[in-house]
């Protein structure tokens, strides 16, 4: 005779650490547990032993295994998303081919989540978008920008060969971070967007990579180079423009800034990291230094 008791305590797992543990044997326990019930387990005599880790439902439904499924407005409703990789053919028992292994994310009652293995007969009508999935949703939500390129000879002047260029950008949420942004499909993912370092490709061959936005510059500083973000930069090895832009098809040399913004996002029981890119450009002349001799 089989029995069901709720486990004191929430469980919840990935589905890595669901399939790092043992599989029940092949006792047929289909509909005992509600799979909204993420505390259920299934304890009986009959052959096959006491479940353990996942359970088995008929699919499409939202907690009794019996395929009556729970709609939008059911706060119990568990969202699920197909497990992978998938267990080995016939695990627990099952035919191989028949059903599949999925993640049931349900509500935990104390506004949180809890993630479960279960096997469902077919799949359920409230497959949801995965967790990586809203991510994705949210960052299209913002705004990511390419740097607001400061730059200084400044596009309007000219510099000299031999001399140091100064480059930033100026800081917004939108061209530096951190900005925020979230989606909710039966579970609410949040991001965070944060700028994480340019690469400046001044258009003769060189880059530069800054891994802070700079510093915009100034009178005061003379003909020193920049202290956090130019080309060449303070310290480097880097020679800096040694030929005038006149050689340039253009008669300037085309800069592309390229900012790489890290995004992380959690939710779900989830978290992982996103990458982005975006590109502005500038240009720049540079001149010879003309050395007068009376």
């Amino acid at each position: 005779m089989l029995t069901r008791r709720l486990i004191p305590g929430a469980i919840a797992g990935s589905i890595v650490g669901v399939l790092a543990l043992p599989l029940p044997a092949a006792a047929d326990v289909q509909g005992q547990c509600p799979i909204t019930s993420p505390n259920c387990e299934v304890t009986g005599t009959q052959p096959g032993g006491p479940g353990a880790g996942a359970e088995t439902g008929t699919g499409g439904g939202a907690g009794t295994g019996s395929g009556d499924g729970g709609g939008a407005s059911d706060p119990n409703a568990c969202r699920y998303e197909l497990a992978d990789p998938q267990p080995p053919p016939g695990t627990d028992g099952h035919p191989a081919g028949t059903g599949a292994y999925y993640m049931a994310i349900c509500p935990t009652g104390d506004g949180g989540v809890s993630s479960r293995l279960v096997w469902l007969e077919t799949p359920p009508a409230d497959l949801g978008p995965s967790p990586e999935e809203l991510a994705r949703r949210a960052l299209a939500q913002i705004r990511l920008d390419g740097a607001q390129i400061g730059i200084a000879p400044s596009p309007d002047g000219a510099g000299l060969v031999g001399l140091p260029v100064w480059l930033w950008t100026a800081v917004t949420p939108n061209t530096w971070g951190p900005i925020s942004a979230s989606d909710t499909d039966g579970l609410t993912v949040t991001i965070t967007a944060q700028a994480t370092h340019i690469v400046w490709d001044m258009g003769d061959g060189n880059s530069v990579t800054c891994t802070s936005p700079g510093t915009p510059y100034d009178s005061s500083y003379g003909s020193q180079p920049s202290p956090t973000c130019g080309y060449p930069r303070a310290g480097d090895s880097t020679p800096g423009y040694q030929a005038p832009s006149r050689t340039q098809p253009d008669g300037v040399y085309h800069i592309t800034a390229t900012t790489h913004w890290r995004v992380d996002w959690s939710g779900g029981g989830q978290s992982g990291v996103l990458v982005a890119t975006r590109t502005a450009h500038t240009t720049v002349r540079i001149d010879e230094l003309q050395v007068v001799i009376s």
